[in-house]
């Protein structure tokens, strides 16, 4: 999993994202995002993540609470099908912040 962030406030997500790999982006994730809202809304970008999981769902649920409790609001944009499949099942499509 690579992370990198932008200038204008995008945050670009690229590989898998999954139990093995979600390690390497969460104790970071909630920094950076505050970092780039403090100049625009955050985007997240994941048109170049190759495979999700049930744990990639996770990360994204905990790290909108985490989001929220900071005042930070952030968007999804090219999301995976198997992530949106994954929520829909998960009866938590409603909670992603898509774009």
């Amino acid at each position: 999993m690579k992370v990198s962030l932008s200038g204008n406030a995008i945050y670009t997500l690229e590989g898998d994202l999954n139990r093995n790999t979600i390690v390497h982006c969460w104790p970071q994730a909630l920094a950076d995002l505050k970092q780039l809202a403090a100049k625009h809304k955050p985007v997240i970008d994941m048109q170049a993540v190759t495979h999700v999981d049930t744990a990639a769902l996770a990360w994204l649920l905990n790290l909108i609470r985490d989001c929220r409790s900071q005042n930070i609001e952030f968007t999804l944009s090219n999301v995976p099908k198997t992530l949106i499949n994954l929520a829909k099942i998960s009866d938590a499509e409603a909670f992603l912040p898509l774009q």
